[in-house]
């Protein structure tokens, strides 16, 4: 009776574990394991190469939020981590042989507002919104890390019909929204994340802190946010040889001379980064948005940023959703926008080929303007990197070169 009740017991603690969310994300001070603890219970035990802790406190339940977030440092060459029965993807740490890319992923309501009609996904159509099927086709390729390039929260209004109101911003729509479709792939593989402008202080800005930065947990409000967290410190780190130093633009705006300084003094930090760094942040320095060449303050900061941004050998963005990816005439940086992970998308420029962007010119342009997302992996002479649909499947193979991305 007493082995069967413990046996009972155990697959309690295992579905009450499972249906946590459980992940582990790279941050300025390595990689880090994450729970979020939805019955209101308290931080669980931690289990680090057959040492058993208790996770600490990484944010306490709040209005709007009535769950524990808990955290634990991962020790450098960690071989095995678990919350409860739930095993942590430890084995993929310090790996970079399989890299997968994908952002602006939530699910768009957005009540109407002045001139602007209301912008509606249906959150419950896998056709018109399939990040949960796009995450799901991301932990079947198996990927050693994925970096997510922001936009996790688009779920600004309660819909009844064709009918928006603006809602409240809380955990469960952050877990609608992100944690319940990418659940397979947060149980699969680490992660790199950056902060999007829809994370922003007057938006989704005490979730993400809460939930996804990984540094320690600072929130008052959206007025604190503002004085102190709208510019958060840029960082580096490393998964195996991939470098990437992560930029919170989040508020950035499309031109802004004191802005342009600004980002212009973090890129300044470059200048101690390893070699071929990818620059990760959530907003494009050289791109097409529409008709619109995109962002001429982040690429008035690169300029100003002078020799610092040498050790950078590509700019992943998101942002615009589509994804596309220049090259330019001077052979330098290439710019990729990943962002067609399922926000409603936009329509892709017809060629983009001799456009200028700020003092740049497009040499090659390619565009998706459908559902998916980007794999890379390492080449004789950099990455191969594939362009695939929300099932998998690869549409454009790609090489990324010293001198930019060339396309089938």
């Amino acid at each position: 009776m007493r082995t069967q009740f413990t046996v009972a017991l155990l697959l309690l603690c295992t579905s009450l574990y499972a249906a946590d969310p459980a992940w582990i994300e790279y941050g300025p001070d390595g990689p880090l394991a994450r729970t979020i603890v939805t019955d209101g219970g308290h931080c669980p035990h931690i289990t680090i190469d057959g040492v058993e802790t208790k996770m600490t406190t990484h944010a306490e339940p709040a209005k709007n939020y009535e769950v524990h977030v808990c955290e634990a440092l991962l020790p450098q060459g960690v071989r095995s981590a678990s919350i409860g029965e739930v095993a942590l993807p430890v084995a993929k740490l310090g790996k970079s042989a399989k890299v997968a890319i994908l952002g602006d992923t939530g699910c768009r309501l957005k009540a109407a507002s002045g001139k602007w009609p209301a912008a509606i996904q249906d959150c419950s159509d896998p056709k018109a919104w399939p990040f949960a099927a796009i995450a799901k086709s991301i932990a079947a390729w198996d990927p050693d890390v994925v970096l997510h390039v922001g936009d996790y929260y688009y779920r600004e209004a309660v819909c009844e019909g064709t009918k928006c109101k603006p809602s409240t911003y809380n955990w469960k729509r952050w877990n609608e929204d992100f944690f319940t479709p990418a659940a397979p792939l947060l149980a699969n593989t680490p992660w790199i994340l950056v902060r999007g402008n829809h994370e922003d202080c007057s938006r989704a800005a005490e979730g993400w802190f809460r939930f996804l930065d990984p540094r320690n947990y600072v929130w008052e409000n959206a007025k604190t946010c503002n004085s102190n967290w709208t510019y958060t410190p840029p960082y580096p780190v490393s998964a195996g040889d991939l470098h990437v130093t992560v930029v919170d633009s989040s508020a950035v705006k499309s031109w802004d001379a004191q802005q342009a300084t600004i980002f212009a003094n973090q890129l300044g930090l470059l200048a101690k980064a390893q070699p071929d760094t990818w620059l990760m942040l959530h907003h494009p320095f050289w791109a097409i948005d529409g008709t619109d060449a995109d962002t001429q303050t982040l690429w008035t900061a690169w300029q100003q940023a002078g020799s610092a941004v040498s050790p950078v050998s590509l700019v992943l963005t998101g942002h615009i959703h589509l994804l596309e990816m220049f090259s330019f005439t001077d052979n330098g940086v290439p710019n990729i926008v990943a962002g067609n992970g399922g926000t409603a998308l936009d329509k892709a420029p017809s060629d983009g080929v001799g456009f200028v962007v700020g003092p740049r010119t497009v040499a090659r342009a390619t565009y998706n303007d459908q559902f998916g997302f980007i794999t890379a992996t390492p080449s004789a002479n950099g990455w191969t990197l594939v362009l695939r649909d929300a099932s998998g499947e690869a549409k454009t193979n790609c090489a990324m070169t010293a001198s930019g991305i060339v396309c089938d």
